[in-house]
């Protein structure tokens, strides 16, 4: 579960009336990454838990109690020692960041009041919960050095730090039109990236269903006139809703995994497939509700599908990121040229300069060329060397580890048609055995004594004359082209596009020329291009097809081909199982 920082905001503002004014008077940790405090208002006795296990760590006040370790541990010695007896004095929320400060104030020496702060960090794997006096922490749940993180070090004795601020306008209290101004002036792939820029508190959840409200497409680049007033209107008539006291409904996403996702604090109309939407009196009572459920264990082949669309999406972002370093690398003949520039006219150039303008001993054009002030004219010229020698070896690297996540995309995507197109379990189980192979999935601690029987691959029977063998995933299709297939059998797969190894037999001295054309569609129907039209597939005999030593499965290279254009259709329907 992700609770975004407004969510946060409205529960901490439910917890604060629950809580301010009264008295700590025991404290537990049931695990060792949760902690839970019992509070006395007047005659009423309150629990607040803190759980940071897993990626969702929340805060609440709990309907059932969790069971207490016999031996507590030294963090929860040290709150006893410091908080227990104290008055909660101040529960809040700064700039809608995740980050909950909870004042606590004691009696110290001489009836002197004391005010301590318990800072509860909800951020995913790095949660913490923090002791304070002074701003200097006493002692935390999770200790960080300087190693782990560089900006902050969370130890006792240290001056606290918060965690970086955001940059963004509150979403709950900033002027809507100046936040839509803010984001419209940004550069972003689309108006959504730069939307959740301009602002703090929210996801991309609230931030789609607000965009939905508005009637504004995720993809739009900039708003014009209209679409950005109506915007404003929506986040103005939201603000007021969410600022005012008055009972409100608060919406759990639930996964079909049975798992809550997040909290909103508007109707959530844009759900994925297997979500639906569950309303409550406040965000403790969803929180309360996230927490009580059991989560439901998706099917492997569902479980295998998953983890190659993740693995895919961080590869795409691996690539675009090189090809950016790429594009600076780039840079690397205009480094060399202004050093050469800069070694035939260090006679116009004095030590102390910080800038020269000399000539392009290459086009005849004037240079303006940066100089550093501490170094000679020659060092300058040998420091412009070094950046064209350290630019062109960048440009090697970069471009084989380019290349390297380029082949690893093209992999993944074999394996994700290869995941639709299976459909038994032992098809779906020789593809897990592949991950594992490829570093995809770990190696289960002990093997499974269950074997299922080798998957075989899908048999059609044109006519008397043709049979089509299609391998579903890739174990299959090597099996298909090297195994079942002979030297002259033609072989089909779709042009430039992951999916099926298809090889086609006949009888006949040469395949029918409907048999070929059919064969192709029925290779374009089982690849990723199964909807698409015109659809280019690559046909060769199968003596012209090899696989490279060392290549992973369902790989392989061939040449001779010659490419048919054609369109998957209802057509080819009677001949699948």
């Amino acid at each position: 579960m992700n609770l975004e920082g407004l969510t946060l905001k409205l529960l901490t503002d439910e917890l604060a009336a629950a809580l301010v004014g009264g008295k700590i008077y025991k404290i537990t940790m049931p695990t060792p990454r949760s902690l839970l405090l019992f509070i006395r208002t007047g005659s009423k006795t309150t629990a607040l838990l803190a759980d940071l296990a897993g990626a969702g760590p929340a805060l609440y006040i709990p309907e059932h109690l969790p069971e207490n370790p016999e031996v507590p541990p030294a963090f929860c010695m040290l709150l006893r020692k410091h908080l227990e007896e104290g008055r909660i004095a101040a529960f809040y929320q700064e700039n809608l960041e995740r980050v909950i400060t909870m004042e606590v104030d004691l009696l110290g020496q001489s009836s002197k009041l004391i005010t301590k702060k318990l800072i509860f960090e909800l951020a995913g794997k790095n949660s913490n919960i923090i002791l304070t006096a002074d701003d200097v922490i006493l002692d935390c749940l999770r200790h960080v050095n300087a190693a782990q993180n560089s900006y902050r070090t969370i130890l006792p004795g240290k001056a606290y730090t918060p965690p970086p601020q955001q940059t963004g306008a509150n979403i709950l209290t900033a002027d809507p039109a100046q936040i839509v101004e803010k984001a419209n002036g940004m550069v972003s792939a689309n108006f959504m990236k730069s939307f959740l820029s301009a602002t703090v508190g929210i996801g991309k959840t609230t931030a789609r269903e607000i965009l939905a409200l508005a009637d504004i497409h995720q993809q739009e680049i900039r708003l014009d006139i209209t679409n950005a007033k109506n915007l404003a209107d929506v986040m103005g008539r939201l603000q007021k809703e969410l600022n005012t006291k008055q009972e409100k409904n608060f919406y759990a996403i639930v996964s079909r995994t049975n798992q809550v996702k997040t909290i909103l604090p508007l109707k959530p109309q844009i759900l994925e497939e297997g979500e639906k939407t569950l309303p409550f009196a406040s965000v403790n009572a969803a929180v309360r509700y996230a927490f009580s459920l059991q989560p439901i264990q998706l099917p492997q082949k569902e479980l295998l599908q998953k983890t190659v669309a993740a693995e895919t999406a961080r590869l795409q972002r691996k690539i675009k990121a090189l090809r950016a370093d790429l594009a600076n690398a780039a840079d690397a003949d205009a480094q060399k040229i202004i050093a050469d520039s800069l070694m035939a006219s260090l006679y116009q150039i004095k030590q102390g300069d910080t800038q020269a303008n000399i000539l392009n001993i290459y086009s005849g054009e004037m240079l303006e060329v940066k100089l550093s002030p501490v170094l000679s004219p020659a060092a300058n010229g040998q420091y412009y060397y070094k950046r064209y020698n350290k630019f062109k070896r960048a440009q090697v690297e970069l471009q084989l580890q380019l290349e390297t996540a380029e082949e690893g995309l093209a992999y993944l995507e074999s394996l994700d048609i290869s995941l639709k197109t299976s459909s038994t379990k032992s098809e779906i189980e020789e593809i897990r055995l592949e991950m594992i192979n490829a570093n995809l999935l770990k190696a289960p601690a002990k093997k499974n004594k269950l074997s299922l029987p080798k998957s075989q691959p899908l048999h059609i029977k044109l006519n008397e004359d043709a049979d089509l063998y299609i391998g579903r995933n890739n174990k299959q299709n090597d099996f298909v082209t090297f195994s079942v297939g002979s030297p002259k059998d033609l072989w089909f797969h779709t042009k430039n596009i992951p999916g099926s190894h298809v090889i086609l037999k006949t009888s006949l001295p040469q395949p029918k020329e409907e048999d070929v054309f059919l064969a192709a569609k029925i290779a374009a129907y089982f690849s990723k291009a199964q909807k698409s039209s015109n659809v280019p597939v690559d046909y060769v005999q199968r003596r012209f097809v090899k696989k490279p030593s060392g290549a992973k499965p369902g790989f392989v290279i061939f040449t001779n081909q010659n490419t048919l254009y054609v369109t998957p259709d209802e057509t080819i329907e009677k001949f699948l199982p």
